[in-house]
């Protein structure tokens, strides 16, 4: 992001959502600490509920969540009634696939009159709507990234089926958010290795799940905590003026258990 970029961002009404800490490279919601790497764009999705790419926002305020909607809503719009413009004056958004099809169509002779003899495109003027083959070419490009995205997703499927991983792992909410950064960032991602996976990587993930334990222990003074037994034994201490209930399955010694329990604490 460009210096000018920067100082525009900041001026968006969403920074007022936003908790910063200093030498983190993302931002982080007011409300529930989750990290966003996507920008405040990507932060007012988050807020918003839309599930674009990453998890809605669970603490979010209603006032908060209307105006991120609101303010994507007109973003939106915004930026289709620009596309038009461009489209109508001869100057639209084309993608770089849509380029190199263009010079393979004049290369082979298809009579586009989009590519000169050289090979290099010529410029569209506010006529070439009405002489070049653009259906021919969108189709062309649509069916292109149809035969694309199946090549992706038989790699992605080759990757679940050798490791064993079951099918509903794409069903995670964490699954979208990477496969968005990954096409975000574009070619010549380097994947984390292994060493990475099990040291810095794995000390920031737990240091955000700490913080969010924090927020939930100040909540047990409020609202109470329930402690669920799955027979593996624990040495954490939660403090029994905060626990309200105790699960368990029910086994007859879990139930005689629990019947003592109640009998010498009368708030379980």
């Amino acid at each position: 992001m460009s210096s000018s970029d920067s100082k525009n961002s900041r001026k968006d009404f969403v920074w007022k959502y936003v908790i910063e800490v200093s030498g983190e490279q993302y931002l982080r919601c007011k409300f529930c600490n989750q990290r966003c790497m996507g920008g405040v764009n990507r932060l007012k999705h988050h807020l918003a509920g839309t599930h674009h790419g990453m998890k809605p926002c669970n603490k979010v305020s209603e006032d908060a969540r209307l105006e991120c909607k609101e303010a994507l809503a007109n973003f939106k719009d915004k930026k289709t009634k620009r596309n038009e413009l461009l489209q109508e004056i001869g100057m639209g958004p084309t993608s770089m696939h849509e380029s190199a099809l263009s010079k393979t169509i004049g290369t082979l002779g298809s009579g586009s009159g989009s590519v000169s003899g050289s090979g290099e495109p010529i410029p569209r003027g506010p006529m070439d709507k009405f002489t070049t083959s653009q259906p021919r070419q969108s189709t062309l490009n649509s069916k292109w990234k149809q035969e694309e995205r199946k090549e992706v997703c038989r790699k992605i499927g080759r990757f679940m089926y050798s490791k064993g991983l079951p099918f509903n792992t794409v069903n995670d909410p964490y699954w979208f958010p990477m496969i968005d950064v990954v096409a975000n960032f574009g070619p010549g991602f380097k994947p984390s290795s292994m060493h990475e996976l099990r040291t810095w990587i794995l000390k920031e993930e737990v240091n955000d799940l700490s913080i969010i334990m924090e927020d939930h222990k100040k909540a047990w003074k409020q609202y109470g905590c329930s402690i669920m037994s799955d027979g593996w034994t624990n040495g954490k201490k939660i403090g029994e003026e905060n626990v309200v209930q105790v699960i368990t399955d029910n086994a007859f010694n879990y139930v005689n258990a629990g019947m003592r329990l109640m009998e010498k604490r009368s708030r379980l």
